[in-house]
């Protein structure tokens, strides 16, 4: 019995990473076989191999901080700012929320690089108009599921609390946010998702250092493997991401699926064997804090190396030997 689903398990497991293995194997013959131009479309392992060079060259570890940093620092903004706004405009002021969400629906919808010159005259040329860009894209779907989420808490909860004599700060506070939490977290997923690729965009535009960087001043430099080395990474990150934090939230909210598929009479469905606790938000939230004091360390640095720069002079790239024609 355990042979057998073992087999199935190892069967399912091909079935659904054999399309992404084909499209690897397409990937290195076509350019081999000359079906493409392999100038434009190097194999599979060249890519590999020029990651490689990334690795053994250190340069890529700055890059990926960078733009880590980034990413997480906007995030956060549009968390400190969405998950407050959404409860009052959801709870406190229903109606105000009901008067301003035609316009927050239409504000929702520009493009971030319209606003870019904005950002730049506001903020000026450096992080803050690129944590802006972040924070306005990610802040949308923090502030639309937080509104939602916290309009459809549990009644009987709320009455039970209600009940009990508490007050409506401690009704927000300990009933209404705990409840809308799942909602607001997948609000945060798809936040967090959309935070990157428009970080790597922005940073394609104005930047000296991080992902969208590397793949730009690849691309200005026509060092093509390079090119596909650096989105071979932005795609592989965003689907980390994204896998990650669905598992984060499974594992947070697992009792919403039990409540839903457990049967009247049959046994509970099992539950993750592994759950965040104290100890792993402590740690998680350590972690954050060193990124984000690690990251801001490289931010300087690169800011400040490319603040040295007189007129005419050729950058670095921040380690990324492009200038010498090396390309290695």
């Amino acid at each position: 019995m355990g042979a057998s689903a073992s087999i199935k398990k190892l069967r399912h497991l091909l079935l659904r990473w054999s399309g992404v293995v084909l499209f690897l194997l397409a990937w290195e013959l076509a350019p081999r076989l000359e079906w493409v131009d392999p100038y434009f479309l190097p194999p599979f392992s060249t890519v590999v191999a020029e990651i490689d060079r990334l690795f053994t060259g250190a340069w890529l570890s700055v890059h990926i901080l960078v733009s880590l940093w980034r990413a997480l620092a906007g995030l956060l903004i549009a968390v400190a700012a969405g998950i407050p706004a959404g409860l009052l405009l959801g709870r406190v002021y229903p109606r105000v929320a009901n008067a301003v969400s035609p316009l927050l629906k239409v504000l929702s919808q520009v493009n971030p690089f319209s606003l870019l010159p904005v950002f730049v005259l506001f903020f000026g040329i450096g992080e803050a108009a690129k944590l802006a860009v972040v924070a306005w894209v990610s802040v949308w779907p923090v502030l639309f599921y937080t509104m939602t989420g916290s309009r459809n808490v549990d009644t009987v909860q709320e009455k039970t609390a209600a009940s009990m004599g508490i007050g409506p700060w401690a009704l927000l506070v300990k009933v209404i946010l705990p409840g809308a939490l799942p909602t607001i977290f997948v609000g945060v997923r798809i936040a967090a998702t959309v935070t990157f690729y428009i970080l790597v965009a922005a940073e394609m535009l104005g930047a000296s250092a991080g992902l969208g960087y590397l793949v730009h001043n690849a691309a200005m430099n026509y060092q093509i493997p390079r090119i596909y080395a650096g989105a071979t990474f932005i795609v592989v990150f965003g689907f980390l991401l994204n896998r990650g934090l669905i598992a984060l939230g499974d594992r947070l909210f697992c009792w919403q699926e039990t409540e839903a598929v457990a049967p009247a009479d049959g046994p509970a469905p099992s539950r993750p064997s592994w759950r965040p606790g104290r100890f792993s938000a402590c740690a998680a939230a350590a972690a954050t804090v060193v990124l984000l004091v690690l990251g801001g360390i490289e931010v300087g640095k690169v800011n400040r190396e490319a603040a040295s720069l007189t007129p005419g002079d050729h950058s670095r790239h921040f380690g990324t030997p492009v200038d010498s024609g090396s390309g290695s």
